[in-house]
């Protein structure tokens, strides 16, 4: 999906991967991916996981809310140059989420040996 505004696309069944690249005010509703779901260049997206996906990849967005299903809890979520992003995991059998925020800010500090980073104490 690419420079949309305000659409939502809802995919049905398996695919390899999806890209939504310059959007704003979009959202994607999915069954199952192969390889990722990449949400690039957006801003405000909300994307829901109904079945499994390995990876969800976040670069150059602000605002992002991911909602995996209790099958993608285990899901890796890769993001560079991003702010605003939840993600929100399924909490009891009654459709409720938790939402948890993304990292923004990170300290990194040389241990004497290499570089270690962590997240900031801002980001809690």
């Amino acid at each position: 999906m690419y420079k949309c505004t305000g659409s939502t696309l809802v995919i049905k069944g398996k695919c390899n991967s999806i890209v939504l690249d310059n959007c704003k005010k979009c959202a994607l509703v999915f069954d199952d991916v192969i390889s990722s779901c990449e949400i690039i260049n957006c801003q405000s997206t909300q994307v829901q996981v109904n079945g499994k996906c390995p990876t969800v990849s976040i670069d150059k967005t602000d605002g992002c809310q991911v909602y995996l299903s209790k099958v993608s809890v285990s899901c890796e979520i890769v993001s560079a140059k991003s702010s605003e992003m939840n993600i929100c995991v399924p909490k009891g059998t009654d459709g409720e989420f938790s939402e948890h925020p993304v990292p923004e800010q990170f300290k990194t500090m040389w241990n004497g040996k290499q570089l270690v980073t962590t997240a900031s104490d801002l980001n809690l």
